[in-house]
C-alpha cells in the first residue's frame, strides 16, 4: 500500500464528534481490550478531524501543534494494541499518522525557528533579513499543509483505520480484560523510557539523538498513562507531571537542534550567507546550554 497516496476510500458516513473530555476518561475495569481502543480512539480521531478541517481556514500555531499532537497519540495508542492489531496493520497506519504529523508540523517548525531567530535578533544578532525570510518560509509551510492536508481525506482514512482496528480487535480480543493488558504495555513503555535515559547519559555530553529518543520515549509513556490511569491500580498524576516537566526540558532543546537543521537546510537566496552563520553560531551557543539543562533531568530518569 502507498502511504503517501492518496486514500481511495468513499466519504465517511460515520462523523465524529468533538468534543474535549479526555480519552480514557469514562473507562472502568469492566472494559476488555476491544472496547476500550475505541472508547479512547474515538475522541482523538474527532480532534484530529476537527483540527484539519479548522486548518483549512486558520493558519494559527496552536492549531498546527494540537493537530501533530493527535497523530502523536494516535501512533502510541496503536503501538499499545500492536500486539492484537497485527504488525502490518499497524505499519500501515502509523506511518500514515507520522506523514500527516510531519505536513502538520511544518508550519509549527517554522514557527519556533522565528521565534528563536527573534530572540537573537533581540540580543543583538544581525540577522533581520533572516527573520523576515523565515516569516516568509512560514507562510510557504502554511500553504503547504493546507494543500496536503485535506480533511475529507483526513476523516476518510481514519474512519477506515478505526473501523479496521474495532474488527480485528472485536474478534481477537473482545472479552480479555483490560487491566492487565494495559499495565503490560506501559510495563514495557517504562522500560523503554529507562534504557534509552541510561543510554543517554552514559557517557558525559549526551548526543542531540539519545536525548530525541529519550523524548520520543517519554512522550509515548506521558501519553499511554493518560490513556489508562482510569484502570490500572495506583495514581499516575505525579508521574504524569514529571514527564511533563522532563518533556518541557527536552522540548526546549529540541526546538533548538530542530530549528539549527531547519536553517542549515534552507535555501535563502535573499539572505547573505554571513547573517545566516551569524544565527546558527547563536543557536549552538544556546542548543549547548539547553542540552545540559536536558541531561541533568535526564539523568534523575535513568537513576
Amino acid at each position: 500500500m502507498d502511504m503517501d497516496g492518496d486514500w481511495p476510500l468513499p466519504r465517511p458516513t460515520t462523523l465524529f464528534k468533538f468534543n474535549r473530555r479526555p480519552a480514557g476518561s469514562s473507562l472502568s475495569q469492566a472494559n476488555s481490550v476491544a472496547s476500550t481502543f475505541s472508547s479512547l480512539a474515538t475522541p482523538v480521531v474527532a480532534e484530529a478531524v476537527q483540527r484539519a478541517r479548522d486548518l483549512a481556514t486558520k493558519s494559527d500555531a496552536e492549531g498546527f501543534h494540537q493537530l501533530r499532537v493527535a497523530f502523536r497519540k494516535l501512533r502510541a495508542l496503536y503501538w499499545a494494541y500492536s500486539p492484537y492489531l497485527g504488525e502490518e496493520a499497524t505499519a500501515h497506519a502509523t506511518e500514515e499518522f507520522k506523514r500527516l504529523a510531519a505536513l502538520a508540523g511544518g508550519t509549527r517548525d517554522w514557527d519556533i525557528a522565528g521565534d528563536l531567530l527573534q530572540a537573537a535578533q533581540e540580543s543583538g544578532a544581525s540577522i533581520e533579513l533572516l527573520v523576515a525570510a523565515a516569516r516568509e518560509k512560514r507562510a510557504q509551510a502554511v500553504v503547504h499543509s493546507q494543500t496536503m492536508i485535506k480533511s475529507d481525506a483526513v476523516e476518510a482514512f481514519l474512519n477506515d483505520v478505526l473501523l479496521r482496528a474495532q474488527t480485528t480487535l472485536q474478534s481477537s480480543c473482545n472479552d480479555l480484560p483490560i487491566r492487565a493488558f494495559a499495565r503490560k504495555r506501559v510495563r514495557l513503555a517504562q522500560r523503554a523510557l529507562q534504557k534509552r535515559s541510561r543510554r543517554a547519559v552514559r557517557s558525559d555530553a549526551a548526543c542531540e539523538e539519545d536525548l530525541h529518543d529519550v523524548r520520543k520515549a517519554g512522550k509515548k509513556l506521558r501519553y499511554l498513562l493518560e490513556f489508562f490511569q482510569p484502570v490500572i491500580k495506583g495514581g499516575h498524576d505525579r508521574t504524569i507531571r514529571e514527564l511533563t516537566s522532563v518533556q518541557n526540558k527536552l522540548g526546549l532543546f529540541n526546538d533548538i537542534a530542530a530549528s539549527e537543521n531547519l536553517i542549515r537546510s534552507a535555501s535563502f537566496n535573499e539572505v547573505p550567507p554571513q547573517v545566516v552563520q551569524e544565527s546558527l553560531q547563536w543557536l549552538e551557543k544556546q542548543k549547548f546550554r539547553r542540552m545540559r539543562a536536558a541531561s541533568r533531568r535526564v539523568r534523575n530518569i535513568a537513576g
